[in-house]
């Protein structure tokens, strides 16, 4: 079996790391954390996914997650390779007393990590492939009612992707410090015995009105999607929502998880 690690990336959309966190922004994401994986159902593809037993205001992250291969020298990554890319929900509690770590309110044992099962092989990992022809957006179901939680966006609307990604996320696991709400991350790279591949949450996009206002509850639903826009546009996304009907081909990729 593959040995892997799961990081996800801090800020990575302009706006929702000042807006979501109240923190400074800066032109590159903040820094990266180390999605705690006890319990080997932590990243769940279920139909269901579990509220935490502690803190309060629990938000959904819609986002873009890759596969990589993981190339190393002198105990340090050099290298990442993009193998494939999926979406995924990185569930985050806003407020957890006693936490100081981001980390700490980034997941909570099993099934606390929504994550889709369908992957689609990489292409290239340039802009033509990875721009704006790839869209990402997301609902909550609440009460039969919908309500957009993350509006449509690209690929192309985040700090780093593609190159730049890869630049930026081997010089972080690398060089990251114990400062504030972040952890050095080489310890547990070789604490997990330089695992071959790393599986990346690429960061979260700007809430809408509505999602901005409120917090999950049990018994929600959320749905995320993202789509080829020459293919499928956003109504047709939230009609195959409503009607049940899960779409996951190479053009898009539905996925729904109930909060329990």
């Amino acid at each position: 079996m593959t040995s892997s690690i799961c990081i996800g990336i801090i800020g990575n959309y302009f706006g929702h790391l000042s807006g979501a966190e109240n923190v400074q922004e800066h032109p590159l994401p903040n820094g990266i954390f180390v999605i705690n994986k006890d319990h080997e159902e932590t990243l769940t593809s279920n139909g269901q996914v579990k509220y935490p037993k502690a803190g309060s205001n629990v938000d959904i992250e819609p986002e873009f997650v890759i596969r990589f291969k993981v190339a190393y020298q002198n105990g340090r990554i050099v290298d990442l390779q993009p193998l494939q890319i999926t979406i995924g929900n990185d569930f985050t509690i806003r407020k957890l007393e006693g936490s100081q770590k981001i980390s700490q309110r980034k997941a909570w044992g099993e099934k606390s990590k929504g994550i889709n099962q369908l992957w689609w092989d990489m292409k290239p990992f340039t802009p033509e492939n990875y721009g704006k022809n790839l869209k990402l957006v997301s609902y909550i179901e609440r009460d039969g009612e919908f309500h957009c939680a993350t509006p449509l966006v690209d690929c192309s609307d985040t700090k780093v992707f593609c190159s730049e990604l890869v630049t930026w996320i081997v010089d972080q696991i690398n060089n990251q410090k114990n400062e504030g709400m972040y952890e050095e991350i080489l310890p547990s790279i070789i604490e997990n015995n330089y695992p071959e591949e790393l599986v990346l949450y690429t960061g979260a996009p700007n809430y809408s009105k509505w999602g901005t206002e409120n917090f999950i509850k049990v018994g929600d639903k959320v749905h995320i999607a993202a789509c080829d826009a020459e293919v499928l546009d956003e109504n047709e996304i939230k009609a195959h929502f409503k009607s049940g009907d899960l779409v996951n081909n190479l053009n898009v990729m539905t996925f729904t998880q109930e909060i329990i």
